[in-house]
């Protein structure tokens, strides 16, 4: 291995990854949520979210050095350990956010005591600062492109329950064509 190559890979192995904590339905879910879409009034332009990446974020981490990773892959694991799988249910497709320009299509859904607890018990071990925001569980479907102004979707569905078993814990790259994601780890509830 010549030295170029070697200060490189020590270079990219000190760059912090970014992480995230998702719910992934099964793929015919995924396409079933994707085609509820068709089913609203022509958007503007708009990126559809791609089959394989329809989830939810249970808990954006963000970056952490590499050198931290198995520590975050143990919190995972343990969290997911204290709660039993569950189901959840969408039950509108709605433009985020409510207010300003909407930059998102989601389906959304009421939360349940399990999901709750994924949450909190994943915020407590990995968030670095407490969210202002309440959790919203909900899946993105499309990304307007540019945000627009002047558009709402409000719009019931009758879709799923989508049964989780596991909590990924994800990696992504933001790419001028839009998000990737790959799997660093899939931690089976109630262990």
């Amino acid at each position: 291995m010549t030295k170029r190559a070697i200060d490189r890979d020590h270079r990219s192995s000190q760059r912090p990854i970014r992480l995230f904590c998702a719910l992934h339905p099964a793929l015919d879910e995924a396409r079933t949520l994707l085609e509820s879409l068709q089913a609203l009034d022509p958007l503007p332009a708009h990126r559809r979210t791609p089959l394989e990446q329809v989830h939810m974020t249970v808990l954006f981490i963000g970056d952490v050095s590499t050198r931290d990773l198995d520590d975050v892959k143990r919190s995972v694991e343990r969290a997911a350990m204290a709660v039993e799988p569950f189901s959840w249910q969408p039950d509108q497709i709605i433009s985020m956010p409510r207010r300003g320009p909407v930059r998102t299509v989601a389906a959304i859904g009421p939360s349940s005591s399990a999901l709750d607890e994924l949450n909190r018990r994943l915020m407590q071990r990995l968030a670095r600062r407490s969210n202002r925001r309440a959790f919203l569980p909900h899946m993105t479907l499309a990304r307007l492109t540019p945000p627009q102004s002047g558009i709402a979707v409000d719009q019931p569905v009758s879709l799923g329950p989508y049964s989780f078993q596991s909590v990924q814990l994800m990696q992504s790259w933001l790419r001028p064509t839009g998000a990737e994601h790959q799997s660093v780890l899939e931690a089976t509830l109630g262990g």
